[in-house]
This record gives C-alpha cells, sequence and structure tokens, in this order.
C-alpha cells in the first residue's frame, strides 16, 4: 500500500512539474514576444502548439498573419487560427475571419485542407492533470492557480500559473465575467472556477471540427493595393492633392511637420474645399465629445494650425455597403489621420474615421455632405496605436446603414445611419501633422 501511495503521489508530481515548466515555457515565449525576439519566440510557440496549446496556435498565427520571425503565410496563419479557434479560443474566429478576407478562394481552401491534416505531436504539454481536483477541495493559492489555468486556457491570458493573484489575474478574472454576464468584481472564488470548467467543457464539445468561415463569394474587390509594385501611381493610379507621399519598404507613407500653436480661427466644414477639412473636423469632433482637447496639444482645438496636410486618393467605385481593411502604422503624435470613402468625383461628400492620436475620443466617425459635417459616433477613451507595429482597421457598413469598426479585432466603434443612400467613389487618406504608413488596403462591396 506505502508503494502504491508513493507511486501515485510521484505522477502527480511529475504531471506537476511538466505542467509548471510547459506553463514556464509559454511565459518566456511570450517574453521573447514582447522583446521582438521573433524567431525564438516562434520556435517556442511551435513547440507548444504541435502538443495541442490553443493559445501558442493563436500566436502562431498572429506571427505568421505579420510576418514576424517568418515569412508573412495567409494560408498558415488562418491554419493556426482555424485550429486555436477549434479548442476554444475566444479571440481566434475573429481573428481568422479577418484574414480570409484577404486571402483567395484557393488560398482558403489550402488553409482548411492544412488544418483538416494537422494531428498533434506527442502529449499536450498543458493540459492539466486529469481527473481535475474537484472544486471544494481547494482554497487559498490551489484555488487561484486552477482559477488562472482554466482562463488561459479559455484564451484570457491571466498569466503564469502561480497561484499569486496579480493585475494580469484580477483583470482575466474581470473578462471573463463580463463575457458571460458575471458582476466583474476579479475575486477567484469556487463558483467561479465551477463556471469557468463549464465554459472549457461546452467550448470542447463545440470544437468537434474546425469551423468554417463565412462564405465570401458573393463579396467584389474594389480595391487591393498594398504597393508591392513600388509605384503608387499606377495599378491603380493614386492621386496626390497635397503634400508629399513616398514608397518605403513598409507601403505608402506620408510624413508631415507637427502642428504649431497661431491664432483661434473659426474655420468650417466646406466638402468642395477639401483642405479646409482637417482643422475644422478636429474642431468639431472636440467641441461635440465634449470639448477635450488631445493631452499633447495646447486646450483650445482652434488655436492648432496642421499646416498643408497631405492629401491623396484613388478611385474604386462600390456600393453603399462596403468593408474596408487598413494595415497602419502610427510613428508619432500629435496630429491626426483621416480615411474615408468619398462621394463625387474627388474627396467631398463621403465617411471619415478620424484618428487623434492620444486623445479623447481617439476615433470619431464624420459624415461629409454638402450641409457640413457632423460627428455620428465615436469611440470609447483614447487609442494609442504608436508602438512600432502594424494595426489592422477594419470598417464595415450593411445595407441598413449599420457600420462597426475593429482595431486588431476589437471593436471600438458602431453607429447607425442612412443619410447616404448612393454608392462611394473611392477611398481617400489626409495626414494632419503625423507620419504614417499604410502597407495595404482593402475595399469589398
Amino acid at each position: 500500500m506505502i508503494i502504491i501511495k508513493g507511486f501515485v503521489f510521484l505522477l502527480f508530481l511529475f504531471g506537476h512539474i511538466a505542467l509548471t515548466s510547459a506553463d514556464d515555457t509559454y511565459a518566456d515565449a511570450l517574453r521573447s514576444y514582447e522583446r521582438q525576439e521573433h524567431r525564438q519566440a516562434l520556435q517556442m510557440f511551435d513547440r507548444l502548439a504541435t502538443s495541442g496549446d490553443a493559445e501558442a496556435q493563436y500566436m502562431l498565427g498572429q506571427m505568421h498573419e505579420a510576418g514576424q520571425g517568418t515569412l508573412q503565410d495567409f494560408v498558415e496563419a488562418h491554419k493556426w487560427y482555424n485550429l486555436a479557434a477549434a479548442r476554444g479560443h475566444r479571440h481566434a474566429a475573429t481573428a481568422r475571419d479577418a484574414v480570409a478576407a484577404r486571402m483567395t478562394a484557393q488560398q482558403i481552401s489550402e488553409a482548411h485542407q492544412a488544418a483538416r491534416a494537422w494531428q498533434p505531436r506527442g502529449t499536450p504539454l498543458r493540459v492539466a492533470p486529469e481527473p481535475a481536483p474537484p472544486v471544494e477541495t481547494l482554497s487559498g493559492r490551489q484555488l487561484v492557480a486552477e482559477v488562472q489555468r482554466e482562463l488561459n486556457r479559455l484564451g484570457y491570458q491571466a498569466g503564469p500559473v502561480d497561484g499569486l493573484m496579480g493585475t494580469r489575474s484580477r483583470n482575466a478574472i474581470r473578462d471573463y465575467q463580463g463575457t458571460v454576464g458575471l458582476a466583474q468584481d476579479g475575486q477567484p472564488t469556487a463558483a467561479l472556477l465551477a463556471r469557468l470548467r463549464q465554459t472549457g467543457r461546452e467550448s470542447a464539445a463545440a470544437a468537434t471540427a474546425p469551423p468554417e468561415p463565412e462564405p465570401t463569394s458573393a463579396r467584389r474587390v474594389a480595391l487591393d493595393d498594398d504597393f508591392g509594385d513600388g509605384d503608387f501611381r499606377r495599378n491603380p493610379p493614386w492621386t496626390v492633392l497635397s503634400g508629399r507621399f513616398d514608397i518605403d519598404e513598409n507601403g505608402l507613407r506620408s510624413t508631415v511637420e507637427k502642428p504649431q500653436v497661431v491664432t483661434p480661427a473659426s474655420p468650417t466644414l466646406r466638402p468642395d474645399r477639401p483642405e479646409e477639412i482637417g482643422l475644422a473636423m478636429l474642431q468639431l469632433i472636440l467641441e461635440q465629445a465634449g470639448g477635450r482637447a488631445p493631452e499633447a496639444a495646447p486646450p483650445v482645438a482652434a488655436e492648432i494650425e496642421f499646416g498643408e496636410a497631405a492629401r491623396i486618393f484613388v478611385h474604386a467605385p462600390v456600393d453603399n455597403a462596403f468593408r474596408l481593411e487598413l494595415e497602419l502604422a502610427s510613428h508619432q503624435r500629435p496630429g491626426s489621420l483621416e480615411v474615408g470613402l468619398f462621394q463625387g468625383n474627388q474627396p467631398g461628400g463621403g465617411y471619415r474615421l478620424v484618428y487623434n492620436p492620444g486623445s479623447w475620443p481617439g476615433l470619431s466617425l464624420v459624415r461629409m455632405t454638402t450641409d457640413g459635417g457632423e460627428v455620428i459616433a465615436s469611440s470609447e477613451g483614447t487609442l494609442d496605436l504608436e508602438d512600432g507595429r502594424f494595426h489592422l482597421l477594419s470598417w464595415a457598413r450593411d445595407e441598413s446603414g449599420n457600420m462597426q469598426v475593429w482595431v486588431d479585432g476589437r471593436r471600438v466603434l458602431q453607429a447607425h445611419d442612412r443619410r447616404l443612400r448612393q454608392g462611394f467613389q473611392g477611398f481617400t487618406l489626409v495626414n494632419h501633422g503625423g507620419d504614417y504608413n499604410l502597407r495595404r488596403v482593402r475595399l469589398e462591396h
């Protein structure tokens, strides 16, 4: 009997050591990724992902999509996102669908074949020993560790499974509680653990096969430019209205000098005078949002002059319902960036998204008509993209006038507007005092 007990204890001990080691491997891989040691991080995530770890699979999807530590490969990214989604990762399905919109039908088919053919190698490194310890037997640090483990398994990134409550663990608990409709107190209770385990069982039951994406055959692509030919004046031809634009290794580049303080003015929005839109729009946004000025700018919006804005557009006719995707990088603040779809032969009426780095609101949706401009929706809080990375901005509008905007898969803005019933003639970008790269733009309808 003593020998049997000792054997059982050794099994538990070795299982715990293996689990802890694997959790440490994921934490080490994440630290390497945050230090931009992408090749090392890719190898570490791959060892976990090939054993069936959903979080590591999701990270591999991100790295293949962005070309971090490897060549950019949408097929491989789609495969890993699909596998992570099938294992219950809460962000993977959204990321998979986003990258699918940038792929051909043949590439999507290849990605699905790769996902179906994939098989885990070896014993999953970060699967908790079975059976899991009963909830009623856990307390203190053991309970916290089990909560952390379940949160990580569901994709909430609670950090290392160490039984110690920190900011990451508490935020992950609140995030999960908000998702399932619980009070967001951030407390690791036995009832919370039971709910987490139930959620995990439901996710596993629903993940018998990689889910299929929504059909995309009905979509028509009006514009898809990654500036890979090194010339924005052809295939398709872009038109510069003012300022300077260049092509570098990261796509279309525009840099405008930082704003200067001048005598207050009273600009008005006139769609037939695009050069006046920038300053007036910024003032309008600040006034309608409650008069809060940018953190890095003077307190009065009318005292900001951005000089000559850099303005460019491209003709790409689309219907009233559309989907726009941009890969953007912002390299400095202050300033602002205006992107949108226009009606008419040149930028005038239409919709504009205005990004104000470090300001509140960070992103606003403006409707431009012959009567002037009106802010119809704004994001909550600030939006900071000045981190040296490219960010995916997605903007969709349906036939009923419902619009949503996502940044890196997170919805930041939604609105309903039916004032503009006609189609749009193209895409425009205006740089008001910033330094921006547009790596790719895709417009569908």
